[in-house]
């Protein structure tokens, strides 16, 4: 049986010895296995909180066995996902919450990117940033699903991916239960200077990068047996710019939409 014609599907195998771990797409550790199957692999892996070096080390023994073989994995394992649930019991591997640095600047982060938006607009708009009944009901609804994200990862994230259709509900119904909220209860609650918020905003958001650089949780790379994890600061740097990003992206539409008003 040809590895390239029956299991990668026409997808040439990389020399993955010339990639960085925190480049390399894990999939190339199994360049012979069916990509499909080795892409649900290691999500359920992932979903199932297995170390990296647990997942670059199972995928390697399956492509081993591909290759040498001439099966398919789906024919010598069986389908991805309850193999891969089987692996992480027999080492003892359970889903769990979110640690609570990660937590934490997720929260700040989201926070701070609302008040850098919030106070931004004020301050273009020369007045004070009002904030109303209905946008602190919606933003507590938002900080609720995040905290459900955060505290049982796996389940939501397998809700969200298991149907498209349903990842887009439970993505939107935050979003449209704050627009609702705020529509519906448009009455104001405080105000308050726009330039503090503005700082506070920015300040949130600088403290969550500065954690989630530090949060090694978040850098937990694929990597092959024997291979060590000298990745990691390359991916903290780039999860640390995601959020003053993001936090660009809000300051952005906010000049936008005040030009356009």
């Amino acid at each position: 049986m040809s590895r390239t014609s029956n299991q990668g599907h026409g997808r040439p195998a990389r020399d993955r010895s010339a990639q960085h771990p925190a480049d390399r797409d894990p999939i190339d550790l199994a360049p012979s296995v069916d990509r499909a199957w080795a892409d649900k692999f290691v999500l359920e892996q992932r979903l199932l909180d297995v170390p990296g070096d647990r997942i670059g080390d199972a995928l390697v023994t399956v492509e081993s066995h591909v290759a040498e073989s001439g099966e398919t994995a789906q024919d010598a394992f069986g389908d991805p996902r309850p193999y891969a649930r089987e692996l992480a019991a027999s080492h003892g591997a359970a889903p769990g919450p979110v640690g609570p640095t990660t937590a934490t600047w997720a929260v700040l982060g989201l926070v701070g990117m609302v008040l850098t938006g919030w106070g931004f607009s004020a301050w273009l708009e020369e007045a004070p940033a009002d904030v109303s009944v209905g946008a602190l009901v919606g933003g507590a609804f938002v900080l609720t699903s995040l905290g459900a994200l955060l505290l049982a990862p796996g389940v939501v994230l397998r809700a969200l991916l298991s149907r498209v259709w349903v990842g887009a509900v439970l993505m939107a119904v935050p979003v449209m239960a704050m627009v609702v909220a705020m529509v519906l209860l448009p009455a104001t609650a405080f105000q308050a200077p726009a330039l503090p918020v503005l700082a506070l905003g920015l300040l949130l958001v600088a403290v969550a990068s500065v954690l989630g650089w530090f949060d090694s949780d978040q850098a937990d790379l694929v990597l092959a047996p024997g291979e060590r994890p000298t990745g990691g600061n390359r991916v903290r740097l780039r999860l640390a710019l995601v959020l003053p990003a993001a936090t660009l992206v809000v300051v952005v539409l906010s000049s936008v939409f005040d030009l356009l008003a």
